[in-house]
């Protein structure tokens, strides 16, 4: 029987990785489940366990993302050394395909479960092509991830339940990837696949780059997906605590979702609230948050916390747009918003973004020497100025990111959060979660060098 090694490099700054032993990589549980008969797979994720060159392994897979890329070559190297064929896939590779092909016999763009078979009969019969290119076709027919192949010790239970975003934020790259499609799985397939997850209190994290949508099909579908949990739940056939996601903006506005979502479960969504400036908003392309306006932050978040899922803010400082006196309104506002965690970073150029072409178009990037300068990204991604900013110096945005996380994560404010999550749900489980969470991320703060 032959043998499909699929791994996870390592992210190598653990003092600034708030994410490590957090979720399982679910994508190459996805490509596990879609290897053909007479092949044996197994799964190493750098982030939990050591890997071993001298395996025998026929074929190595490795997926990348754009911190991880660096890693991922020179593990690519390595197995190449001992003659194994590697095939680079995940988002980096996906984005700078014609870099990735450099560091391995062939990559993959998109999703890899419809191309693997091939990939891997190309690979037997020596014959891979340089890159192959995947079709973005519904999400139907999936087979079940193999959850099994993953050690103990995560956080939380990944879950898909779609792919790409309808929204094509600035800086993300998420639309790119996935070709500008927003693809959803059928509630009832979703379902299915979280009857089959361990009997056990664990808490899903659905990874969705947005769980909500925009359209009304899309909304739909979610608080019918919450229907079902709701359902499946008081039936016993599905045992998780609670469950996590990210949605946008429009998800807090919409009271008959919020009541759903919380009856299913739902513990906390991550949204996309990025800055108090419409200017700077508008730069990104929040249009979501322009049309429901700043000032309705605030009334937002209360709309879910009195449903008793908690909030975990996710802003953006260093748009042309900001100026000290968005930095000084943005501590204020950071003083009073009732967040349960906050996720505050520098604005950031990634490949595949609307952000870096225009940068790059401008002169403005400082990342040019590339692959070695994407570890300049993985050692700073919080708190690294990549670019020229306009109106504020590299040293004043770093300084103030760094004061303005310590503070929202000072031991009072973790404490006091934790209780209120505790209080709100009656979960005493909930209330620890958001305690660590809030420790693990206060510590990219603390640690980061300005």
């Amino acid at each position: 029987m032959r043998k499909l090694l699929l791994v996870q490099p390592k992210f190598l700054n653990s003092e600034l990785d708030r994410n490590i032993k957090t979720i399982y990589p679910l994508g190459l549980g996805y490509l596990a489940a879609h290897v053909p008969p007479g092949w044996e797979v197994e799964i190493k994720d750098e982030q939990i366990e050591s890997l071993q060159f001298d395996v025998d392994a026929d074929v190595v897979g490795i997926t990348t993302t754009t911190l991880t890329a660096n890693r991922a070559y020179a593990v690519a190297a390595e197995f190449q050394k001992r003659k194994k064929p590697v095939i680079l896939g995940g988002v980096h590779a996906s984005i700078c395909p014609d870099e990735a092909a450099r560091f391995a016999d062939a990559v993959c763009v998109g999703d890899g479960e419809i191309l693997l078979p091939q990939m891997l009969e190309d690979a037997i019969q020596g014959r891979l092509q340089k890159v192959y290119r995947a079709e973005f076709g519904p999400l139907t027919g999936l087979k079940a991830p193999r959850r099994d192949l993953f050690k103990s010790g995560y956080t939380f239970i990944p879950v898909s339940t779609s792919r790409g975003c309808p929204f094509s934020c600035s800086f993300c790259c998420i639309n790119r990837f996935y070709g500008g499609s927003y693809r959803t799985r059928d509630p009832e397939d979703v379902i299915e696949e979280l009857k089959t997850l361990p009997r056990k209190n664990g808490i899903i994290f659905f990874t969705d780059g947005n769980m909500f949508g925009h359209s009304q099909k899309d909304q739909q579908r979610f608080k019918e997906l919450c229907r079902r949990i709701r359902e499946e739940r008081d039936k016993g056939t599905v045992s998780f605590k609670t469950f996590m996601g990210y949605a946008s903006l429009n998800a807090l506005d919409d009271e008959e979702a919020l009541d759903l979502a919380s009856q299913a479960g739902c513990g906390a969504l991550l949204v996309g609230f990025e800055s108090i400036n419409p200017a700077s908003l508008k730069e990104m392309n929040k249009t979501l948050n322009l049309r429901l306006g700043v000032d309705a932050y605030s009334r937002l978040i209360g709309n879910a916390q009195r449903k008793k899922i908690a909030i975990v803010g996710e802003m953006i400082i260093g748009n042309d747009s900001d100026d000290a006196r968005v930095l000084a309104e943005t501590d204020a506002f950071l003083a009073q918003i009732n967040f349960d965690l906050l996720r505050l970073q520098i604005l950031q150029p990634l490949p595949g973004t609307k952000l870096y072409e225009r940068l790059e178009g401008e002169g403005r990037l400082l990342l040019k020497d590339f692959p070695g300068d994407w570890d300049k990204l993985a050692e700073d991604f919080i708190m690294g100025v990549h670019f020229q900013p306009k109106q504020l110096t590299p040293t004043q945005i770093k300084t103030w990111v760094k004061q303005a996380g310590l503070s929202f994560y000072s031991p009072w404010s973790m404490c006091k959060r934790a209780f209120r999550s505790y209080r709100a749900s009656g979960d005493p489980m909930l209330g620890l979660t958001i305690l660590a969470m809030n420790l693990k991320s206060r510590k990219s703060y603390k640690n980061a060098r300005i």
